[in-house]
C-alpha cells in the first residue's frame, strides 16, 4: 500500500501510485491552494510512503 501524509491531517492511501498523485493533487489545490502552483506529479510522486 502507498501513503502520501499531509501536515494537515490529510492522507491519501491506495495500491495506484496514479491514484495517489491524482488525489493528493486534488487536496492540495482545494485546501492548499496557495501551494498549488508549486506542487507537481513529480514533487507528490516524492512523498509517497510504502505503508503495510
Amino acid at each position: 500500500m502507498k501513503q502520501v501524509s499531509c501536515e494537515c491531517g490529510y492522507s491519501a492511501r491506495s495500491e495506484s501510485e496514479d491514484q495517489i498523485v491524482s488525489t493528493v493533487l486534488q487536496h492540495v489545490a482545494i485546501d492548499h491552494p496557495d501551494l498549488a502552483p508549486s506542487v507537481t506529479p513529480d514533487v507528490v510522486r516524492g512523498w509517497i510512503e510504502i505503508v503495510p
